[in-house]
């Protein structure tokens, strides 16, 4: 009878990361570049009128996070339409081979508008 090797937890637990598909969050760019935000309380209101209440906190770590918390399609749907794009646009697919250098970005990135990109109440005091 031949013996069979059973993988450890650490070994299954790496080839299960190994094929997690990466990603890349582009919410606070896509905030920059298609609504001129550079605060995050601008997106409360915006997401209240679909139903979505967050504190300051939960908005802030929504947007600033490199891989958002788990969240309802309903959410993602309301920041594709607030914001114009298109799911692949906020969430695009990197190579996990490449993921601890620069991600290899599939997709287009979004356009930098030719104005400034920092608004004329970009230090003012929120409000």
């Amino acid at each position: 009878m031949d013996a069979v090797s059973r993988q450890g937890p650490n070994e299954q637990n790496e080839e299960l990361q190994a094929r997690q598909p990466r990603f890349e969050w582009r919410l606070r760019e896509l905030m920059a570049v298609r609504k001129n935000w550079y605060t995050t309380t601008k997106l409360i209101p915006e997401l209240l009128k679909y139903g979505f209440e967050f504190d300051r906190s939960s908005i802030y770590r929504l947007v600033k996070a490199d891989h958002p918390p788990k969240m309802p399609i309903e959410l993602i749907l309301a920041l594709c339409k607030i914001l114009d794009c298109r799911f692949e646009d906020l969430v695009v697919e990197t190579e996990p081979d490449s993921a601890a250098e620069e991600p290899t970005r599939r997709g287009p990135r979004p356009a930098v508008p030719d104005m400034p990109l920092l608004s004329s109440d970009f230090f003012d005091a929120e409000r």
